[in-house]
């Protein structure tokens, strides 16, 4: 079973060391039966044996994607071994059979095996999905050929989330995933598609101030990514039809003015209503500045709650400074701040 595999080298990954920052290994080339084989050898070798103090390892990936039986033993592999970050590049191309072994990227968050996604895509990369084929010949019946890809594409879906057992795979991306045909992809390619699919995003350039508009924009992103991420992303802007999810117009309008907001002492606070299932939630924004960088939180409580005072994330962030992985646990990226329907190109730094 393959993906892409009409366009692929006959010969299989390379997999090493990552040479360069942020990517201690690295799987470059076409995925081919045996590259599970050597991932397992390059983690063993770096103390990645599975558990909660397993060590860390960011694994890079640039891959049009191969073999999908052995992706699926990839994906087991960084699974079994757990605390496997994966990541996309800038200039990188992750499809098909690369882009569910991204999929696989994971931290381990508690001794009892709790697993959550580590994935992060550079905004100059290249993200694709589709469904496994079967390369047809000239000749062959069109139409059993459509029936044999569909029954291809969901047993290798099965197979996935057999695999899958702590629900690190998005079930929306999974169902879309489903609907391309072999000649298209489906591409990660707005800022919409990497919040709700729980991608983590690198390489963007920030912005130099932030708005009211702005706030209520990443409130918004945030309520509609975390209690209605089942049916986001269901249909196009100008689809009539109410049987295919939810998209941002059927909430109200983003409010706020497109004035910077004023600083005190580096410090920011707003409290913003109508959110959550009812409208009964508020988002509550911190942001602070240190120095000429920007930070932002956002925390959705109840009406009745008064969420913790604003002096708290100033010195979160200060007792964390220098430390990106564990400024992640107290704040929210700043590219929440930008239209769902944003480009991620579009926001690549210099």
């Amino acid at each position: 079973m393959a993906l892409l595999a009409s366009v692929l080298p006959a010969h299989g990954a390379e997999v090493g060391p990552g040479g360069f920052l942020g990517c201690q290994l690295r799987l470059e080339g076409p995925i081919e039966a045996g590259d599970s084989d050597k991932l397992s050898a390059a983690l063993d070798g770096l103390g990645s044996t599975g558990g909660f103090d397993s060590a860390n390892v960011s694994l890079c990936l640039n891959s049009p994607g191969g073999n999908y039986d052995e992706a699926l033993k990839l994906i087991t592999t960084l699974l079994k071994h757990t605390n496997v970050a994966t990541v996309i590049d800038r200039g990188a191309q992750c499809y098909s059979a690369c882009a569910f072994l991204f999929l696989a990227g994971n931290a381990q968050r508690s001794e009892d095996g709790e697993l959550g996604p580590d994935r992060t895509l550079d905004v100059g990369a290249t993200l694709g999905f589709h469904a496994p084929y079967l390369n047809t010949a000239t000749g062959t019946d069109v139409a059993a050929a459509t029936v044999e890809n569909f029954r291809r594409g969901v047993y290798a879906i099965a197979k996935l989330l057999e695999i899958d057992r702590r629900e690190l795979f998005p079930r929306g991306l999974l169902a879309r995933a489903l609907q391309v045909g072999p000649n298209y992809l489906l591409y990660v390619d707005t800022i919409e598609k990497a919040g709700v699919w729980s991608i983590k995003l690198k390489g963007y350039r920030p912005p130099a101030a932030l708005t009211a508009r702005m706030l209520d924009q990443a409130c918004r992103n945030k309520d509609m990514w975390t209690n209605f991420s089942h049916t986001v992303l269901g249909r196009a802007a100008d689809d009539p039809e109410e049987l295919h999810g939810l998209r941002q117009s059927d909430f109200p309008e983003i409010r706020g003015s497109d004035e910077p907001i004023q600083l005190t002492q580096g410090k920011y606070r707003e409290t913003l209503d109508l959110f959550g299932y009812e409208a009964t939630n508020m988002c509550i924004v911190d942001v602070f500045a240190n120095g000429n960088q920007l930070f932002l939180s956002l925390a959705m409580v109840p009406a009745d709650q008064t969420g913790a005072a604003p002096e708290q994330f100033a010195e979160q962030v200060m007792a964390r400074a220098g430390d990106a992985q564990s400024l992640e646990v107290v704040s929210t990226p700043l590219w929440y701040v930008y239209a769902p329907e944003t480009p991620l190109k579009s926001l690549a730094a210099p």
